[in-house]
């Protein structure tokens, strides 16, 4: 009776095994083979991310894990964020709600990506086990180029890309984008093209040390403490969470 049971088992673990449908997953941009991938069951994103042969060109600092999985609890994000800014448009403050509804319109015509942030440089995936995350379907992986410019966006009076200055601390970026009147003059989100976040002070009193920007990284000017202050949760730490979920090669003017 047991042997007939391990028999069976065997059986059942080998047709799984031989109907198990392949990943099917992408990598696109400054790769030489870019396009849709046909991977066995188990694969990692070393085995995907090597196929593709990313160029001389490629940015991996900027690079990203897109998946499906990751969306919903973006979307989640969105649609708070859409809803405390409507907050503050109805609010009794007219410098802060002609801000909250600039940064709604912004808002709402960023893509909700699924972005996973993770290591993508193929020589440390190949090195670092740890980062070579398991491939799940549908997985996309973009390489962009590398960039010359630094964003700077939220609570600022006009959209503001300018060009990326090597060690430049963050704070002095800051002088080419003047503060909106709704803005923060104490804190700075910083937004690395990897997707890291950094809360830096800005104000005599809180002066972080000197952070330098990698190309492609984005400013974001928090609301001041007085414009959220009808909010549950923290507004600012959550836009900055969403900003990082976006592609560091969109072109479109920022707030």
């Amino acid at each position: 009776m047991i042997v007939r049971s391990l028999a069976l088992v065997a059986i059942l673990l080998v047709s799984a095994a031989t109907t198990a449908q392949p990943l099917q997953v992408r990598v696109d941009g400054a790769v030489a083979r870019p396009g849709p991938q046909s991977l066995p069951t188990g694969s990692r994103l070393a085995d995907a991310v090597i196929a593709a042969k990313a160029t001389d060109a490629a940015y991996p600092t900027g690079a990203m894990l897109l998946r499906r999985p990751a969306q919903q609890a973006q979307l989640r994000l969105k649609a708070g964020l859409m809803h405390d800014l409507g907050v503050l448009e109805a609010g009794g403050d007219a410098d802060v709600a002609a801000l909250a509804r600039e940064l709604a319109d912004w808002l709402d015509r960023l893509p909700v990506t699924g972005r996973v942030r993770t290591e993508l440089s193929p020589r440390r995936l190949e090195s670092t086990p740890a980062a070579n995350l398991p491939l799940v379907d549908g997985d996309r992986v973009h390489y962009p180029m590398r960039p010359t410019s630094v964003r700077i966006v939220g609570a600022v009076d006009r959209a503001c890309i300018t060009t990326h200055v090597p060690l430049q601390d963050a704070h002095a970026y800051l002088a080419s984008c003047p503060v909106h009147a709704a803005g923060s003059r104490e804190w700075l989100f910083v937004i690395q093209p990897d997707g890291a976040i950094q809360r830096i002070g800005t104000a005599l009193w809180n002066r972080s040390e000197p952070q330098a920007l990698a190309p492609g990284a984005v400013l974001y000017v928090p609301l001041a403490e007085r414009a959220t202050r009808a909010l549950h949760g923290d507004f600012n730490a959550e836009l900055a969470g969403f900003l990082a979920t976006q592609p560091m090669t969109s072109e479109e003017a920022p707030r």
